[in-house]
């Protein structure tokens, strides 16, 4: 069961108890963002929190076929075919924000496609002002990288979400994104 934990104007932090709830919130988050295009969404957290599990949820709600997302790492952008377009890239592997820029990532954000980016927290200068952060927390509690932040998880604290175990979604500045903030407190909590 999703449940919100806290919001602001700005953020949210949901808890979720598996990978069925990674999938409602990923399948209800699809039809908002791409009525938002272009749209790009950084996507922070340790290895193995689900980012990736995540993006296949996502892709599939909005006509990929799951078994063609997989993490971008060595190809670091990977196009999915889907209504709308999502290009799916991987930062951890960028040293610097030149590299990334090298990538022709600003082009990508032109395009009316949704822009899905791992380890985006790398590089947060780089990212468009009107960017959705998306953070995977093990467990439920924080393990010491806001969205946006540029801090890296602690190691330490990894968990598969292969494992269906309990996590923490912190969405932030949803100040550019009301509707969706709308969705999240309608669907999952309110404002008290």
């Amino acid at each position: 069961m999703i449940r919100l934990v806290e919001i602001t104007s700005d953020s949210c932090r949901l808890t979720l108890d598996g990978l069925n709830d990674c999938k409602e919130l990923a399948v209800g988050l699809a039809p908002w963002l791409a009525a938002e295009l272009p749209c790009v969404v950084g996507l922070v957290g340790n290895l193995g929190t689900g980012k990736t599990q995540w993006t296949k949820y996502f892709a599939e709600a909005l006509g990929a076929d799951p078994h063609e997302v997989s993490s971008p790492t060595f190809v670091l952008i990977h196009p999915i075919e889907s209504r709308p377009k999502i290009y799916h890239i991987d930062a951890y592997r960028i040293h610097d924000a030149d590299e990334f820029l090298e990538l022709g990532i600003e082009e990508l954000f032109e395009q009316l496609a949704i822009t899905l980016i791992e380890w985006a927290n790398l590089f947060p200068e780089c990212m468009p002002k009107n960017s959705l952060w998306i953070e995977f927390l093990s467990g439920g509690t924080s393990i010491g990288a806001e969205a946006g932040s540029g801090a890296l998880v602690d190691s330490e604290s990894r968990v598969a979400i292969e494992n269906d175990q309990s996590r923490t979604i912190v969405m932030s500045n949803l100040v550019c994104h009301p509707k969706i903030r709308g969705w999240l407190v309608a669907t999952y909590g309110n404002e008290a």
